[in-house]
């Protein structure tokens, strides 16, 4: 009796709880609104094999502009394919098994292959002939059965021979074959494309992992062994490091084949552990690689179905860097230390030159503060600064700026973050701004969507009016790696960014994050 009091008594203060029934509704009403975005299609949204849909669908929704329908999809395909062998998130088998173009080596993958255009940009076609290689649909395509989807993909009962092992690159398939069942707006053709500013606040945070960080601070394994930082990365990455290590092998002979024997390995190997590592980490180096697939992803697009017809859309007109730009704010930018800015260069040096930084720089008043009307109760005089990869290197590896514009005073007024980019949009570029935090990524088949996504500002009105959309928010995938405790935030933070965001956007009341 009195375990069934104390049961029924927690019970009832369970379900009269406010945001337990908050939560429910707004559960239930998500799943309406998610229903109503795919037209109340309940059978199809249930039952279809939605990864076989992709190549139609991307198709019709992405590349509507295709000039060979026929060949787009399975060249980009396979550049996506190709990007996530370079994240070693796959090795060469499943590579070849994902690719359409499956005979073709994807072994040796660096940054230089990533980076090759789709097609001749001399006579904009193809640079790999479908006429002269074998061309065959990935196994992953071929649709199947809901029951066997269920038992293979989902639940994991059975072995699908064509369904990737990585759990990410599982998410990031099922991502893109749920976001084209919507209703994407129609894309922009390059060029076309209005600009788009990324910006990305920076204030302390690592741009780059060290050596001596990985391999010198140690973490606690679940087993309770202490272990250098570089060792737990590779235990929870274990199948994506031995892809980094066959891939390192196939580009480099004399890679040292040591494993976990992270002494066994000299600085130049280092220096690419340092960034598979960076790249798993919450580092700058990690959010400004995922948001410059941007630049690839729009060059991608004018390669494919480019408007080269047309003044702007001829190959010696055509510039990515002048519609789309990363722009880090980097308020700490002149009291880096001289490793600070080593890894500030090899960003710069890494991806082009739609990457550039502003920061916030100072200087003594001077004899003509009166003349230029400063403020007297102001110490120094203070300037928002833009720099790139031309800009010249001091002899501490400091670059001097492009560009200086005077502020009215000290900028950083207690709003932190968003002061830090407020103080760079003089330097920003196009129509929009897209904020990102310095501790997020991106992949590069969901940057292929941007075109998709600059057309929710289109209205029927004219720009400005009601009609027009102001702000758009992205879902975040948001994972942990710390346990049940980490596991449980990232779930919510999910369901924030996902089925409330739903909900409220049915309710009028919209919320962003920052």
């Amino acid at each position: 009796v009195k375990w069934l009091l104390f049961v029924t008594t927690g019970f009832t203060l369970y379900i009269t709880d406010t945001q337990f029934w908050f939560s429910l509704g707004c559960s239930m009403l998500g799943m309406v609104v998610a229903l109503h975005q795919r037209r109340w299609r309940l059978w199809s949204f249930l039952n279809e094999d939605r990864i076989a849909e992709i190549p139609n669908r991307f198709l019709e929704k992405v590349l509507p502009y295709s000039k060979a329908p026929r060949t787009s999809f399975p060249i980009l395909w396979d550049k996506i394919v190709e990007h996530m062998r370079y994240e070693d998130k796959i090795d060469d088998y499943v590579s070849a098994q994902l690719s359409y173009f499956g005979s073709r080596s994807r072994a040796k993958v660096d940054w230089d292959v990533v980076q090759q255009p789709l097609v001749n940009p001399s006579v904009m076609r193809p640079a790999e002939d479908p006429r002269s290689c074998r061309l065959e649909r990935p196994q992953m395509f071929t649709p199947v059965g809901s029951c066997y989807r269920a038992l293979t993909r989902h639940l994991g009962v059975f072995e699908d021979s064509s369904w990737p092992k990585n759990t990410d690159v599982q998410w990031r398939l099922l991502a893109l074959s749920r976001g084209l069942t919507l209703d994407l707006p129609r894309p922009f053709r390059a060029p076309y494309i209005p600009g788009l500013t990324v910006l990305i606040p920076h204030y302390g945070e690592s741009i780059l992992l060290e050596k001596e960080e990985l391999y010198k601070d140690r973490v606690r394994l679940g087993d309770g062994e202490v272990v250098p930082l570089m060792s737990w990365i590779e235990y929870r990455y274990d199948e994506e490091f031995k892809a980094f290590t066959s891939r390192m092998t196939s580009l480099n002979g004399s890679w040292a084949r040591a494993g976990p024997r992270w002494a066994a390995y000299n600085d130049s190997e280092w220096e690419k552990l340092n960034i598979w590592a960076s790249m798993r980490s919450q580092t700058l180096w990690r959010t400004v690689a995922g948001m410059m697939l941007y630049h690839q992803a729009l060059e991608c697009h004018y390669q494919l179905q480019g408007d080269t017809a047309c003044s702007m859309g001829r190959s010696e007109s055509w510039s990515v860097s002048e519609i789309f730009t990363c722009m880090v704010s980097m308020q700490m930018y002149p009291f880096f230390k001289a490793v600070q800015f080593q890894h500030t260069n090899m960003m710069l040096d890494k991806f082009p030159k739609s990457l550039q930084i502003a920061f916030i720089d100072y200087e003594e008043k001077g004899p003509d503060a009166d003349r230029d009307m400063v403020h007297k109760n102001q110490k120094r005089r203070y300037f928002s600064c833009l720099i790139d990869k031309d800009c010249i290197q001091d002899g501490t590896g400091r670059r001097e700026p492009r560009l200086r514009v005077e502020l009215p005073g000290y900028p950083i007024l207690g709003d932190g973050k968003g002061d830090n980019q407020n103080h760079a949009i003089p330097f920003t570029r196009g129509m929009f701004i897209q904020a990102i935090d310095a501790n997020q990524g991106a992949y590069f088949e969901q940057m292929l969507l941007l075109p998709c996504v600059l057309g929710e500002f289109r209205s029927s009105g004219q720009t400005g009016q009601a009609q027009s959309r102001k702000i758009i928010g992205f879902p975040e995938h948001i994972t942990s790696d710390i346990g049940t405790i980490g596991d449980f935030a990232a779930g919510a933070e999910t369901a924030f960014g996902t089925i409330l965001q739903r909900s409220y956007a049915a309710l009028g009341g919209r919320m962003h994050y920052g």
